[in-house]
This record gives structure tokens, sequence and C-alpha cells, in this order.
């Protein structure tokens, strides 16, 4: 149970500092003058991409890592990792053309949240709570 806790706080950790880094991203489009409703469903359907990479990647993660500790088999957990990136980056990849070719949204708007949740990811970890009782934000 208290794997499931962590996954969830770190998913909701992320989910804020995306959610501010998609703002950001949209006052951006608005100083420029290119705010529109498709920009506003590109990030809402990135951010939402995003987040549900992140939740996949640390299920898989977690899970393996536990079939490795009761197998004894670091090589299948090391597999089964790299197979699910492969299957979410085609998974991203299908749903990203299809978004862009039925011309549902931005698609820089909608692809800016992908890559904006790296930098959510670093600035997560920067204001991580310290293993060693100091808390030093999120």
């Amino acid at each position: 149970m208290q794997k499931h806790k962590d996954i969830l706080h770190q998913v909701a950790r992320l989910t804020g500092a995306l959610v501010v880094c998609v703002g950001i991203m949209l006052v951006g489009y608005a100083l420029l003058g290119a705010f529109t409703y498709s920009v506003l469903i590109g990030a809402v359907i990135g951010l939402l991409l995003a987040v549900g990479n992140f939740i996949s990647l640390s299920i898989t993660v977690s899970n393996a890592l536990d079939r490795a500790a009761r197998d004894n088999n670091p090589q299948g957990a090391q597999l089964s990792i790299q197979a699910s990136g492969v299957v979410r980056l085609l998974a991203l990849a299908v749903i990203y053309i299809l978004l862009f070719r039925s011309r549902i949204c931005d698609p820089v708007a909608a692809l800016l949240p992908l890559l904006l949740a790296q930098v959510a990811l670093k600035l997560v970890e920067f204001f991580r709570k310290d293993d060693k009782g100091g808390d030093t934000g999120l």
C-alpha cells in the first residue's frame, strides 16, 4: 500500500509542477498574441498525456522492481522497463499523429507539455523533501 501512496504523491507533485509550467506556456502564447482555443485544447491534451505517461512509467518501474526482488532477476526487470518505454513511445506517437491529422489542437501546444514534464520533474526533485528530515518545499 505504501508503494501506491508514494506513486500517487509523485504524480501529484509532478502534476502540480506541470500545471505551473503549462500555465507559463499559455501566458507566453498570450503575450505573443497566438493564444487560441486550439492552443488551450492542445495544452490540456498534452498535460493529460504527459501525466499519463509518467503514471505508466511509475507503475511499470515499481512493478518491475518488485518482480526483480521477488524473482531475483534484475535483467528481467530491466527488459520489462525497456519494453514499456518502447510501448509508451509508440502509443504517444500514434495518439499525437491522430491528434494532428484530425486538427483537434495546436501541435506545438500539445507537444510542449510532454517536454515540459522533464522541467517539472527537475523542479519537483529540487523542492522535494530531504530524506534526512529537512523540508525544502513541495
